[in-house]
């Protein structure tokens, strides 16, 4: 089974989750299956949750109502809340790791050992380069696979960490800022300084039903990683209010949402879709092709004949968009709280620009932010609020 980029299929995931699959989650899910079952114990709705079709809160208020809430699936949702929760109080975290990909890049890429084949699948690790061959085909690998696939990479090939998270973000179809730098940095023993994962032969086996018996993993390489420094920051957004002036509403295309617009109470005189140009991300071609026709079924389904709208491209149109909203006497810009990444720098320069002519309002749902005042921390300090984040949820 592959991911389709249709409504039907959220549908049917989430009925196969709610119905079957979440019953023996907690036993089953560090299982990897592979070909037409390779979603036999997971929901494989992540896709959808990293481009806003469908929310974490939403699917939470699923499960509850369900009746089948399953402690570890619900904690394995909160773990992408904590991690969106992390990175938004430590951006500092976000505008490193660019700086160091930008440097390693510029250093030529060829000159790095065993990069070139770990990209290709060509390392003689069997179970390393199956994971390269299934990511590239399929833009999907189980959670699992990606530890055991980014550790492998960091301590086994030595390869910097930095470009295995971005080979990952290109090539995952669900691929999400937070969880994916995050989870490359804890497995590098960064986001625990000190701690790394460090996968074993016999742990591989166990969870691929020994697909891979008698492969054998090179010497594991003792990486010295620099602890870096985590600078705190608050975490700015706006208030949902009653009414609205001359408003404009965006939509981003990494976020396909309306939860928000369907709040409003007030008139909203354009409605405006943003895309993004991420021309230094080669994203592949299977990650462009989902991307376009998640955005066609949106159109399709919740936009066209209902609202009328305008798009633009940013950066190339930044300059075609602060003519339109200068035109027409927008007054009020409104839209969903956009998140740390490669999108919201393109965002935030327009915004910049915009700033002393118009009231720009991010605005973040509630669940968010009260969440994301516990993520300052480790996890296990975050897991203890999630009954109280449940019971807001009710």
């Amino acid at each position: 089974m592959n991911i389709q980029p249709d409504y039907d299929q959220i549908e049917i995931l989430l009925d196969k989750l709610i119905n079957f699959k979440i019953n023996d989650y907690d036993k089953l899910r560090n299982y990897v299956y592979y070909e037409k079952n390779r979603f036999k114990n997971i929901s494989g709705l992540s896709a959808f949750i990293s481009r806003g079709f469908l929310r974490e809160k939403t699917l939470l208020k699923r499960v509850i109502r369900s009746g089948n809430k399953n402690e570890k699936f619900i904690q394995e949702i909160f773990w992408r809340v904590y991690w969106q929760g992390w990175l938004e109080s430590y951006v500092n975290i976000w505008e490193k790791y660019k700086k160091d990909i930008s440097l390693i890049e510029n250093n030529k890429l060829n000159k790095i050992p065993n990069y070139q084949d770990a990209i290709n699948g060509n390392t003689s690790i069997q179970p390393f380069d199956e994971w390269v061959k299934i990511l590239k085909n399929d833009g999907y690998l189980h959670n699992h696979e990606r530890m055991w696939f980014s550790s492998i990479w960091i301590h086994y090939l030595e390869i910097p960490w930095q470009l295995g998270c971005k080979f990952f973000y290109e090539n995952l179809l669900d691929a999400d800022v937070a969880s994916n730098l995050l989870s490359w940095r804890w497995v590098a023993g960064l986001q625990t300084y000190g701690k790394k994962y460090i996968a074993t032969e016999s742990n591989i086996n166990k969870y691929t039903y020994n697909r891979y018996l008698g492969f054998k993993l090179p010497k594991v390489k003792d990486i010295v990683i620099k602890n870096e420094d985590k600078i705190i920051n608050s975490i700015t957004a706006s208030k949902l209010e009653k009414k609205y002036q001359n408003c404009a509403f965006l939509i981003m295309e990494n976020d396909l949402n309306l939860d928000l617009f369907n709040k409003l109470k007030c008139k909203i005189d354009f409605f405006i879709i943003i895309k993004f140009n991420l021309g230094f991300v080669q994203k592949s071609e299977n990650v462009v092709k989902f991307q376009k026709n998640l955005f066609k079924e949106f159109i399709k389904k919740e936009i066209d004949k209902k609202i009328k709208y305008i798009v633009f491209e940013l950066p190339n149109e930044n300059s075609a968009i602060y003519s339109f909203i200068k035109k027409n006497n927008i007054a009020n810009l409104l839209y969903n709280y956009t998140r740390v990444g490669y999108e919201k720098d393109i965002l935030d320069k327009l915004l910049f620009k915009l700033k002393d002519d118009i009231l720009i309002h991010n605005i973040l749902d509630d669940f968010y932010y009260e969440s994301w005042q516990f993520c300052k921390k480790g996890f296990f300090k975050f897991k203890e609020k999630i009954p109280i984040l449940l019971s807001k949820l009710n």
